[in-house]
């Protein structure tokens, strides 16, 4: 993750301290001598599931850093869970502290939800999120974490630098254009729509609204 998070925007907002990112490994937290932290699934299947132990001991030393627990957001990324969008991104970012649970293998131990969402737990303050950024299956958590860090990190005040630049606080079209006027490629002219070059930018905003497509 830290190719990533070591670059560009987010590497600029850690540096100024819009965002800070903490990464924990399960396998410190296990108890098993070869720090393993998957085991075989109870009542058969294919592939191994995360243990309980380990993530749980992993979520409590973190929430044992946090004290206000009101401010806490757990999600854990599964194909199952809710689908990822742009209003939940804007949703997370009101939150001072998001704990982004990785899966690996076939799954996590169900009672790591059941653990955290429960009333009067070590996460009191609201239930657990299950979540995913789409319809396919991928290797881990770590990716889904990436996109849901980018996501929530460029709603959050001064990290783009440029309050325009958020595409939700503007007409953003599927649509965009920029220098040359006309392009020329394998003998055909491609040119910019004239609405573009109108100046009318009641128009201009008009044709953008119903290419719009982040909503």
């Amino acid at each position: 993750m830290d190719s990533y998070l070591e670059e560009s925007i987010l590497k600029r907002a850690q540096k100024e301290k819009k965002i800070k990112v903490n990464i924990y490994n399960p396998r410190d937290f296990s108890t098993d001598k070869h720090k393993k932290v998957d085991a075989k699934p109870y009542g058969g299947g294919p592939g191994m599931i995360m243990q309980v132990e380990p993530l749980a001991k992993t979520i409590k030393k973190i929430l044992g850093k946090i004290k206000d627990k009101k401010t806490i957001k757990i999600i854990i990324f599964s194909p199952s869970g809710k689908k990822f969008t742009n209003l939940d991104a804007k949703k997370y970012s009101k939150y001072k502290n998001l704990i982004l649970i990785c899966g690996r293998y076939e799954g996590i131990d169900a009672r790591v939800k059941k653990i955290f969402s429960a009333k009067g737990g070590s996460a009191s303050g609201g239930k657990v999120e299950e979540i995913s950024i789409g319809d396919y299956i991928l290797t881990g958590g770590e990716i889904p974490a990436m996109v849901v860090i980018d996501s929530v990190s460029r709603q959050i005040p001064g990290v783009l630098g440029n309050l325009e630049s958020i595409e939700e606080n503007r007409t953003s079209s599927s649509e965009m254009y920029t220098r040359p006027e006309v392009f020329k490629f394998d003998k055909k002219k491609w040119i910019v729509p004239k609405i573009l070059l109108s100046g009318n930018h009641k128009n201009i905003e008009k044709w953008r609204e119903n290419k719009k497509t982040i909503k």
